[in-house]
């Protein structure tokens, strides 16, 4: 789903930068007051202290931290911020409950949190050794949009893809293979939506022209490993996300020795990497698109990690009906469905993660509860005692 700039914003969508009025910067005791604007009006935030940035640079991030005393800027450490974005965001605003507000390129962190959830990008925290080797990444979208990109690289340096995001995401991911040797062991499809699915679909595509040029493609993919219906299916029962699928369907023809369908209770090995398939395609009443998404658990190194897919209440349901506890129990999940809409509180209690990959960008993350309920969703990761949450609208996410 493409970001909608009436959702990013909580108090106003601006289209200028902000203007800081004097040297020093506010120790705001209220960041709704100092930041508010109109449309169409630079927002002023004027003096209430004595202490003085350090450098406000036009144009570039800008972190202002420690609110609610004397606030020190630095330039350059805004990597969270979306580029380009108007949203004016901050505690009790509306519908913000980050650690962090925003005004156009400048992100003001360490504000009161309704939800406090902070992410490792919000706190500048060096991996620990939590992979054993192994590397996984979440990567950001290419057009500030919610996709799920994710690569595990193992320890004699296999990759294994789970979707991929979207066409226009295609590029970057070919980069990324081809930095790591340009070779994909398995690519997991959760379900053929175009923000999961569609650079693989692009992918293929581009080595099927490559190939009719008489030209190797870009990269190799050994495995591609999904589950799903016929194009009629889609058509009746996902009208709205049939054209990803179908297409998708008809690239497959044309690469039938890479594919494998899979089901409840399939295993297999990529170097130090397991990977279990737990479900079905389950074809719910509602929701069906999403909920007949397949969900994989692998481990690498013992470390287990989750993926989720877009799975929303009624398929998280059925899954813990037929999955064992065990099964569902993992070190790392992919919060479903971008966080927001996907699965109930009691499908994480069984999970009971340690670290929470969120595959959200930057508006959605403080997006309003209206529509929206990656709030509620955060409450529901505090409340089980999560401490790391790693968010793809602060970049390309690494856990090692």
């Amino acid at each position: 789903m493409k970001k909608r700039l009436a959702e990013k914003t909580l108090a106003a969508v601006l289209s200028t930068a902000v203007i800081f009025t004097a040297t020093a910067v506010p120790a705001f005791a209220d960041i709704t007051s100092a930041v508010e604007g109109s449309e169409g009006a630079a927002v002023s935030v004027s003096t209430t202290t004595d202490s003085t940035a350090t450098t406000i640079t036009s144009g570039s991030g800008v972190v202002v931290s420690g609110i609610g005393s004397a606030v020190e800027g630095q330039t350059g450490t805004a990597s969270s911020t979306a580029s380009g974005s108007t949203g004016v965001t901050g505690p009790g605003a509306g519908d913000s409950m980050s650690n962090s507000a925003s005004v156009g390129n400048v992100v003001i962190a360490g504000t009161s949190s309704v939800s406090g959830v902070q992410t490792e990008g919000e706190k500048n925290a060096v991996n620990a050794d939590i992979l054993g080797g192994a590397t996984l990444t979440m990567f950001n979208s290419q057009s500030d949009s919610q996709i799920l990109s994710c690569m595990i690289q193992t320890n004699d340096g296999s990759l294994i893809v789970v979707d991929g995001g979207f066409g226009e995401d295609a590029d970057y991911l070919t980069s990324q293979i081809q930095a790591r040797g340009g070779r994909v062991s398995a690519w997991l499809v959760t379900h053929p939506h175009g923000d999961h699915a569609g650079a693989l679909y692009r992918i293929l595509q581009n080595a099927d022209s490559r190939y009719a040029a008489g030209l190797d493609p870009l990269i190799t993919i050994d495995s591609i490993y999904y589950s799903m219906a016929d194009a009629d299916w889609y058509r009746t029962n996902d009208p709205d996300e049939c054209t990803m699928a179908i297409a998708l369907l008809g690239a497959f023809e044309s690469h039938p020795t890479l594919l494998h369908t899979v089901g409840r209770g399939d295993t297999f090995q990529v170097d130090t990497a397991t990977i279990q398939v737990l479900n079905d395609r389950y074809e719910a009443t509602s929701d069906k698109g999403n909920n007949a998404g397949i969900v994989y658990k692998v481990t690498v190194n013992g470390v287990s990690i989750l993926f989720l897919g877009d799975l929303s209440q009624a398929g998280g349901a059925h899954l813990l009906q037929v999955a064992s506890p065990a099964e569902l129990k993992s070190d790392i999940v992919q919060m479903a469905h971008h966080g927001q809409n996907g699965v109930g509180q009691e499908f994480y209690q069984a999970v009971s993660p340690s670290i929470c990959l969120w595959p959200t960008p930057s508006w959605l993350w403080v997006s309003q509860e209206s529509k929206y309920t990656i709030q509620t969703t955060k409450q529901w990761m505090i409340q089980l005692g999560v401490q790391k949450h790693y968010c793809m609208k602060d970049g390309d996410q690494v856990i090692r």
